[in-house]
C-alpha cells in the first residue's frame, strides 16, 4: 500500500530539513577556518596595507658638506673650534679632511685642543704639546638636510 501524499511529502521535508549530524560535524574545521580565522587573516591584510600607505615617511637628501660661517663674539671677532679646520680671512669653519679653503685655495688652519696653537691643518702632531691629532676620523664626512618646510600637519607634528 502506498502512503498517502501527505505523508511522503513529511518525509521528504524531514530529509531536507533534519541535518545529518555526522557530516556537519565533519564539516565543523573547515567552518572554523572559513569563519573565524579567515577574518582575522583579512583585517591583518587590511591593516598591513593601510599602514605601508599611510605611514610618515622620512624625506632626507643628502648634501655634500660645505664650509660655515664661525660664530663671533661680542667685538665681532671669529671663534673657532678647536681641532677643526678654518680660514681666518674668510671666518669658515670647514669641515674635516679638509686642508684648503673652498672660496680661494688657500690654507685653513686648525687650533690645538690642548694648548690652542694654530698650526696648518695639513699637519697631524701640535710643534708646541707634541699631541698628534688626526682630524675627520670618519672618512664619509656626510650632511643630512630636511625636507622642505614641515610635514604635512604642521611643525607640531615633528
Amino acid at each position: 500500500m502506498s502512503p498517502d501524499p501527505w505523508t511522503a511529502f513529511l518525509e521528504w521535508l524531514t530529509t531536507v530539513l533534519v541535518p545529518a549530524w555526522g557530516e556537519l560535524i565533519d564539516l565543523l574545521p573547515y567552518l572554523v577556518v572559513i569563519g573565524v580565522i579567515g577574518p582575522i587573516v583579512t583585517l591583518l591584510a587590511l591593516m598591513w596595507g593601510w599602514y605601508f600607505l599611510k605611514r610618515q615617511r622620512g624625506r632626507v637628501r643628502h648634501s655634500a658638506v660645505e664650509a660655515v660661517p664661525a660664530p663671533r663674539d661680542a667685538d665681532g671677532a671669529p671663534l673657532f673650534p678647536p681641532n677643526t679646520p678654518f680660514c681666518e680671512e674668510h671666518a669658515l669653519i670647514h669641515p674635516a679632511r679638509t686642508t684648503s679653503c673652498q672660496v680661494d685655495g688657500g690654507r685653513l688652519d686648525v687650533a690645538c685642543p690642548m694648548d690652542g696653537t694654530v698650526r696648518d691643518a695639513s699637519i697631524q702632531v701640535c710643534a708646541a704639546c707634541g699631541t698628534r691629532y688626526v682630524l675627520g676620523v670618519n672618512a664619509h664626512s656626510l650632511a643630512v638636510t630636511s625636507a622642505d618646510g614641515p610635514p604635512e600637519g604642521g611643525a607640531a607634528i615633528a
